[in-house]
């Protein structure tokens, strides 16, 4: 079959299972209702393609798709739109934004195409009116190290920017000392403000490298869990209880864990 014809076939079961007559869980959802879905299920297609889990990825795709078509559906009943307007929008807006493939505007490159894409939503006359400032395109529902680095983004194409890397550097220190004041002072309120600004300068930092947060976070989060579970594994061994062991035990463990590239 076609691809326009599965496609089309997947929205008619999405809209069956909305009937009266249809699935009692899924004809009672709302936008509201399934809104976490998406993100649950962007998270899934994120872990198989980190995985580089081939099956996986084509598995977790469909189900983004699904969330796609099932917001779609609820709209069509409300009379809000269809899924034909959002598939004529988002192709409109692709040639629209890409003048360099489907216009005379040749980009040279990677970052000469992304500039003509950025000119091209400027000149948008419904970008315009939705957004009257630049950082209303940085979505509120992002994790914050995402949200943060997009925001960093767009007001250095802006020219709100430190002049080097070394002011940036500069920056977190002056953030990590009044993080130790406001820990030394055991004002909660104040470390909270504190420590969520020196993130922030250390996010900028990783702006500056070219460096994606969250993707470094994640990483540091997986070698973390890998040497746990050795840790883990090593104290289940000696017949002990985790909670049993030390500060030099877990020192020890934890060493060990480094040494065999964990």
């Amino acid at each position: 079959m076609s691809l326009s014809s599965e496609f089309q076939r997947l929205a008619d079961i999405v809209k069956r299972l909305r009937q009266p007559d249809g699935c009692p869980w899924d004809k009672v959802q709302t936008h509201d209702t399934i809104k976490r879905n998406l993100v649950e299920e962007t998270g899934e297609f994120l872990d198989a393609l980190e995985d580089r889990n081939l099956e996986g990825m084509r598995e977790e795709l469909g189900d983004l798709m699904l969330q796609v078509i099932f917001h779609a559906q609820i709209a069509q009943e409300s009379g809000e739109f269809t899924l034909e307007e959002i598939c004529r929008e988002e192709a409109d807006k692709l040639v629209r934004r890409h003048p360099h493939v489907f216009g005379e505007n040749h980009a040279a490159n990677a970052a000469e195409a992304l500039n003509r894409w950025e000119q091209s939503k400027v000149g948008e006359a419904g970008e315009q009116s939705r957004r009257k400032s630049v950082m209303d395109g940085v979505p509120r529902s992002m994790p914050g190290l995402s949200r943060a680095q997009k925001a960093l983004v767009k007001a250095a194409r802006n020219g709100f920017d430190w002049p080097s890397e070394k002011d940036a550097v500069a920056k977190i220190d002056e953030e990590l000392a009044e993080t130790k004041e406001a820990l030394n002072a055991e004002d909660k309120n104040a470390f909270t403000e504190e420590v969520g600004d020196l993130l922030f300068t250390v996010v900028n930092l990783c702006r500056i490298r070219g460096v994606e947060t969250e993707e470094a976070l994640h990483g540091a989060i997986a070698k973390f869990l890998r040497r746990f579970k050795f840790m883990e594994t090593e104290t289940a061994r000696s017949g002990k209880a985790m909670t049993d062991n030390s500060v030099d035990e877990w020192t020890s463990l934890w060493q060990e864990a480094k040494k065999k590239g964990l």
